[in-house]
């Protein structure tokens, strides 16, 4: 063989060689991500005995894992198993909602491991801000805004103090600051695990479609990891309860009045609170907060949490009594209704502690309906509204029926910039009246109750649901808002498929039905 042959043959040699060490390089450096992918899933897995999860309304999921991710890497690694092994991800915090939106058969990511405040600071465009990750619930988080120098507060927030910070956003949870802002809406940035397992960052700064897009996505971008609010110095506010006749008051120039006059309000209806069926001479609640500058007269001790698990105890032993004993919701509601407006007094309380006026009843199980719409400028329509479930409670009593046997309430709230919110409006200062019935979980005629007073909201308003409540079960509902949502659904859709091209978050039979019909 000449010099040059063997030259030619070493080189094929060579070659040959490089190629098969090429192959076996990428086979072991596949196999050692695929050890790795294994035993990070190995390391995600819930413990073998938690087989399901059930929601604070009883729902029972049972995916075929269930992951507590404790960092930001387990959320990346959980996306993009998902992906490999074409699985899709439904996200709960705390589960307390009605809807069937953390539903999957495939894997469920509680978030409550990941709770921690991760700064408080002050901007120069936001005023002070708070970033908490994404399981941090509301008590924790107003804990840490208290004890900051100086302390700070929400400017809205819901009535318990326990849910999520994620829960809140997904849902779009709206709070009842009077003209205010709902909580999405208090958002200023989002941090999100997306459809390839990385994390995307949504602002207005950044894109304001897309955060419009991101601050209440039902689940549907990622899982949230982070959230930014914007807070503001602590204050305080003056707690009234005002307690009017329904039949001479419930009028709307009285409605606005109170409404222009309040930082927050409530219009509540305890049910037969003159203890019988004749609802004629019955009393409206007004809850009012006013902003005041006068220190706080009273605050919350160990003995009030004492109260409140008492008080809930009380409504829950009357909660299974009235299931059994419906035909004596009128005198039970009646004498409730004395004993509680008998603790009715003005106080001065700082924002947190006022707000959560009704923290520890939310414990009871309940079936509830809200809906949306947009408010008459003479408030007309609030009033109208209000009148008609009152009427309707008195109508199915008539029948010796007791539908609803909690209350029935109207909020009134700013318009939302969040693109599903029940709330959107083009124009940021229209006002939105939140109407709402709650009764104890399988009252019965409930059912009947809450089809027909949504089929009137939906006929006479265009009123949208809240979407963490009672709302899939009713006819028509999915095309309807479909329709309604128009060009905000198409302008979600595409962010949606931007960031989860798989459609590894699109898991829930209902929100398949809105989008593609």
């Amino acid at each position: 063989m000449t010099y040059s042959n063997r030259i030619v043959l070493l080189i094929f040699i060579i070659l040959i060689v490089s190629i098969f060490f090429e192959a076996f390089e990428s086979k072991l450096h596949k196999s050692i991500r695929r050890t790795e992918l294994i035993s990070n899933f190995k390391r995600l897995f819930a413990p073998t005995s938690e087989k399901s999860f059930t929601t604070w309304y009883g729902t029972e999921i049972t995916p075929k894992y269930i992951f507590r991710p404790k960092s930001l890497d387990d959320l990346k690694d959980i996306v993009k198993n998902a992906k490999t092994n074409g699985k899709k991800i439904r996200c709960v915090g705390q589960g307390h909602t009605w809807a069937s939106l953390s539903i999957t058969k495939d894997y469920l990511v509680i978030v409550n491991n990941l709770n921690q405040i991760v700064e408080i600071k002050k901007t120069d465009k936001y005023g002070w801000t708070v970033t908490v990750l994404a399981g941090t619930q509301t008590k924790t988080i107003e804990q840490a805004l208290l004890n900051n120098k100086p302390p700070l507060a929400f400017e809205s927030m819901v009535v318990p103090d326990y849910f999520s910070a994620s829960g809140l956003i997904a849902v779009g949870a709206h709070g009842f600051k009077t003209g205010g802002p709902g909580v999405s809406d208090l958002v200023v940035k989002l941090q999100i695990v997306t459809g390839d397992g990385e994390l995307q960052e949504f602002s207005n700064e950044k894109d304001p479609i897309e955060f419009n897009t991101a601050r209440l996505n039902l689940g549907l971008l990622g899982i949230i990891y982070s959230v930014t609010f914007r807070v503001e110095p602590l204050f305080n506010l003056r707690s009234d309860n005002i307690v009017v006749p329904i039949k001479d008051w419930l009028k709307p120039a009285n409605l606005k009045k109170l409404v222009y006059d309040s930082d927050s309000i409530e219009f509540i209806y305890w049910p037969f609170n003159k203890g019988h069926i004749d609802l004629s001479s019955d009393d409206l609640w007004i809850k009012q907060f006013i902003r005041t500058q006068d220190p706080p007269t009273t605050t919350k001790t160990a003995l009030d949490s004492i109260v409140d698990g008492a008080l809930l105890q009380a409504a829950n032993t009357s909660a299974e009594f009235l299931l059994k004993h419906t035909e004596l919701t009128p005198a039970v509601k009646g004498a409730q209704w004395l004993l509680y407006k008998k603790s009715f007094k003005s106080e001065v309380l700082i924002a947190p502690e006022a707000i959560h006026f009704l923290n520890g009843l939310d414990g009871i199980q309940a079936d509830d309906v809200s809906f949306a719409f947009k408010i008459d400028p003479d408030f007309t329509n609030v009033a109208t509204e209000l009148l008609f479930l009152i009427q309707k409670v008195a109508e199915y009593a008539k029948k010796g029926k007791f539908p609803v046997n909690i209350s029935t309430s109207a909020r009134i709230i700013r318009a939302s910039a969040a693109l599903l919110s029940p709330n959107f409006d083009s124009d940021p200062n229209a006002y939105y009246c939140f109407i709402e019935a709650s009764t104890i979980k399988n009252t019965p005629s409930w059912v009947e109750f809450f089809n027909e007073v949504s089929a009137r909201w939906i006929s006479n308003y265009q009123a949208r649901p809240h979407w963490a409540k009672e709302w899939e079960s009713l006819a028509g509902i999915k095309p309807f808002l479909r329709t309604g949502l128009g060009n905000r659904l198409e302008t979600f859709e595409k962010v949606r498929a931007k960031y989860d091209s798989n459609k590894t978050f699109f898991d829930n039979d209902s929100l398949k039905q809105i989008f593609y019909g």
